[in-house]
C-alpha cells in the first residue's frame, strides 16, 4: 500500500509539473492584449494548450532527429520549466484582482447550481480514480502508448511495420512519449484527462463570455462530462479530448475574432486548427471550416475582397505550417502523407489495395448501416442504440441531445454564439455520418451540444412547463449515463488497485485476458527473440520483446504467408526469413469457429504447426505460444 500511495502521489506531482511548466511556457507565446478584458481562468486554459502543443512539436523534432533519449528529453523540460517560471510572472503579475477560485465564478449560486457543482466535482474525482489505474485501453496498447515507447527504443521515428497507425498524425502521442520517459503509463492517462479538465475550464468561459443564457452554469459541464464515451475516453491514454480541447479552443477563438476582429485572435484560431491537424485526420476538417468561417465574417463586417485576403493568408499559412511537420514525417517513411488514407493516389510502404479495400469496408461497417433510412434514424440510433466495444458506433452517447436540441427550433432569437456552435456541429456530424460512424470522433461536438441543452434551458426557464419537460429529460438522461459509468466502475474496480488490493500484475490479469501470457513472454523469453503475434490484439504495449502483429486485419500476414504456400515447409521458410523465433495466437480466431481462414487454410497451418513448431504454453485453452524449429 505505501508503494503504491507513492506511486500515485509522484504520479500526480509530475502531472502538476507538466500543466505548470506548459501553462507558464505557453503564456510567453500568446499575444498579450487580446486577453486584456478576459479573466485570469481564460488566459490559464489558452496559455496550457499552447504550452501542450509547443512542448508536443518539440519532443517531435528531437524524434525526428533521432535525439531521443532521456538527456535531450530533461534538458528540453528544464528549457520549459526555467521559461515557465517568467511565464508565470508575468501572468500573475497582470491578473491583478482576477481570481481562479470557483466561489468567484458564480455570485449567490442558487440549490441547482450547487448540486450540479458537486455532481461534477464527484464525477471528475470518480475519473481521477480510473487514471491512477494502469493502462488497458485497446488503441493505448496498440499506438498510443506503443508508437511512443517504440520510438523511444529506437531513439527516433521510425517505420513500424505492420501497425499502419503509428503513421497517424502524432501530436499527442509526443507528450505521451515524454510521460513514459518521466514516470509511465498512468501519466500519460493524466494527460489525457487534463485535456477533459481543461475543456470544462474552456466551456465555462465560452459560457460566461458568450452564452451567459445558460442556466445553472455548470450544467453544460456535467452533461459532457457525464457522457459515456466521454468519461470512458478521458481516463485513457488516448488522444480524443486532446483533439477535442484545440478544436473547441479554435472556435472559441474564432468567436472572440468575429466579434473583435484583429489578428490576435485570428493567429490562435489559426494555431488551433493546425494543432488540431496534427493530433488527428479529423482535426484537417477544421481548415475548410475557418476558411468558410472567415469569409461569412468578412461579408457580414462588410469586408471587401482585397481586404479579407491578408486575414486568410494569415489563417491558412500558420495552419498548415503547424500541421505539416506530421505530414511530412508520413511522406519521408512511407511516401502518402496521408497514410494510410488514399492509397490510390499516393500509395504507401507496407500498404497494398487489398488492405486499402478492407480498411474501407471496415470504416463502413461501423455504425448500423449507409442506406438512405439509417441515415433518417442515425440519431435515433445514436442515442439509443449505440453499444460500447461494438460495430454499433463502438461507444455510447446516451440520450440527452436528441431529447432537448429539437427545443432550440422553438426560440425566436438564438445567440450568434450558439449559431456559430451550431453550424460548427452541423457541418462536423455531416462529415463523421459519411466517414468512420464512432463515437469517440464525434466527441468534438458535443461540448456545444451540451453549451446548447443549457442555452435553452435558460431561455425557457420562465416557462414552467417547457422547463418543467427538458428538466426531466436532462435529468432521465443523467441517471442513464450515470448506469453507464456505474458500469464501468463495477468492471474496471478502480479502488482495489488504488487501495493495493491488488498489484499491478493482478489488475491487468483481470482486466486483459491475454496479459498472463504477455507476462511469460517478458520474463521466460529470451531477449533476441522475436514473436508473431496473430490476432493478440496488436497489445504490443504489454510486449517487452521484438514482436510483429498486424494492425486491426490481424490474420492479413499469416493468410498471405499461406496462400502463396503449397507445403508446410514453405510456410516454415517464409516465417524464418521475416526472423520469427516464435508464434503466439488466439486458437478461436486462427483454428477456431471465428477464424477468417479457409478450410485449406487451416489445413496447411495445422500441418505447419505439427510439423515445424513445438509446443511452449498454454494459457486460459485459449492463447498458444510455439517456437519454431531450429
Amino acid at each position: 500500500m505505501e508503494d503504491h500511495l507513492i506511486h500515485f502521489i509522484t504520479t500526480l506531482t509530475y502531472l502538476g509539473g507538466f500543466v505548470l511548466i506548459s501553462t507558464g511556457a505557453g503564456n510567453l507565446m500568446l499575444p498579450k492584449s487580446i486577453f486584456i478584458p478576459s479573466p485570469l481562468s481564460c488566459r490559464i486554459v489558452f496559455s496550457c494548450a499552447v504550452g501542450f502543443a509547443a512542448l508536443s512539436f518539440a519532443i517531435f523534432f528531437l524524434a525526428a532527429f533521432q535525439h531521443l533519449n532521456r538527456m535531450s528529453v530533461s534538458v528540453l523540460l528544464m528549457g520549459f520549466a526555467a521559461l515557465s517560471v517568467l511565464g508565470w510572472q508575468v501572468l500573475l503579475r497582470g491578473c491583478g484582482k482576477n481570481s481562479f477560485s470557483v466561489t468567484n465564478f458564480v455570485a449567490n449560486p442558487t440549490a441547482s447550481t450547487r448540486y450540479v457543482f458537486f455532481l461534477l466535482a464527484g464525477l471528475l474525482v470518480l475519473g481521477m480514480c480510473f487514471v491512477l489505474t494502469p493502462a488497458t485501453g485497446r488503441d493505448a496498447l496498440s499506438y498510443h502508448l506503443e508508437v511512443p515507447r517504440l520510438y523511444i527504443k529506437h531513439q527516433g521515428l521510425y517505420f513500424i511495420p505492420g501497425n499502419f497507425f503509428s503513421n497517424y498524425p502524432l501530436n499527442a502521442e509526443m507528450l505521451f512519449l515524454a510521460a513514459l520517459m518521466v514516470q509511465g503509463d498512468m501519466l500519460a492517462k493524466g494527460i489525457h484527462y487534463t485535456a477533459l479538465l481543461l475543456l470544462l475550464a474552456a466551456m465555462w468561459n465560452y459560457i460566461k463570455q458568450h452564452v451567459p443564457e445558460v442556466s445553472p452554469g455548470f450544467l453544460p459541464l456535467l452533461i459532457f462530462a457525464s457522457i459515456p464515451s466521454v468519461f470512458t475516453t478521458a481516463y485513457m491514454a488516448y488522444t480524443d479530448l486532446l483533439l477535442t480541447l484545440y478544436g473547441f479552443l479554435a472556435l472559441f477563438a474564432f468567436t472572440n475574432w468575429f466579434n473583435r476582429p484583429g489578428f490576435g485572435w485570428l493567429v490562435l484560431v489559426a494555431i488551433f486548427t493546425g494543432v488540431a491537424a496534427a493530433t488527428k485526420y479529423g482535426g484537417l476538417i477544421l481548415l475548410p471550416l475557418g476558411v468558410i468561417g472567415i469569409l461569412f465574417a468578412a461579408r457580414l463586417h462588410g469586408m471587401s475582397f482585397s481586404r479579407v485576403l491578408p486575414p486568410l493568408a494569415v489563417y491558412l499559412g500558420i495552419a498548415i505550417m503547424v500541421a505539416s511537420p506530421y505530414y511530412i514525417k508520413n511522406w519521408i517513411l512511407t511516401g502518402n502523407p496521408f497514410y494510410p488514407l488514399f492509397y490510390e493516389i499516393f500509395g504507401g510502404r507496407g500498404w497494398d489495395e487489398n488492405l486499402a479495400r478492407a480498411h474501407h469496408i471496415f470504416l463502413k461497417n461501423l455504425g448500423m448501416g449507409r442506406g438512405f433510412w439509417d441515415y433518417m434514424l442515425l440519431p435515433f440510433n445514436l442515442s439509443f442504440r449505440a453499444e460500447m466495444n461494438s460495430l454499433r458506433f463502438d461507444g455510447v452517447l446516451g440520450p440527452v441531445f436528441i431529447l432537448t436540441l429539437p427545443f432550440v427550433f422553438l426560440i425566436k432569437r438564438i445567440s450568434p454564439a450558439i449559431r456559430i456552435g451550431l453550424v460548427f456541429s452541423e457541418v462536423l456530424f455531416v462529415f463523421w455520418a459519411v466517414s468512420a460512424q464512432q463515437v469517440r470522433y464525434l466527441i468534438p461536438i458535443f461540448p456545444f451540444l451540451a453549451i446548447t441543452t443549457g442555452y435553452i434551458l435558460g431561455r425557457f426557464h420562465r416557462k414552467k412547463t417547457v422547463f418543467s419537460i427538458l428538466t426531466l429529460f436532462v435529468f432521465t438522461a443523467l441517471m442513464v449515463n450515470g448506469l453507464h459509468i456505474f458500469r464501468q466502475f463495477k468492471r474496471i474496480k478502480p479502488l482495489n488497485y488504488i487501495t493495493g488490493q491488488e498489484d499491478r500484475h493482478a489488475f491487468l490479469s483481470r482486466i486483459i485476458p491475454s496479459y498472463d501470457m504477455f507476462r511469460y513472454l517478458n520474463t521466460h523469453l529470451e531477449k533476441d527473440a522475436k514473436i508473431f503475434l496473430i490476432y493478440m490484439k496488436n497489445f504490443g504495449f504489454l510486449c517487452d520483446r521484438a514482436y510483429f502483429s498486424d494492425s486491426l486485419f490481424e490474420s492479413y500476414t499469416i493468410q498471405k504467408i499461406l496462400k502463396h504456400s503449397v507445403s508446410p515447409q514453405q510456410v516454415y521458410t517464409a516465417l524464418k526469413r521475416k526472423g520469427f523465433t516464435h508464434i503466439l495466437y488466439d486458437i478461436q480466431y486462427v483454428l477456431g469457429e471465428s477464424s477468417p481462414l479457409s478450410y485449406q487454410e487451416k489445413t496447411l497451418f495445422h500441418a505447419f504447426q505439427k510439423g515445424f513448431l513445438d509446443f511452449v504454453k498454454c494459457d486460459k485453452g485459449r492463447y498458444f505460444l510455439y517456437r519454431l524449429k531450429i
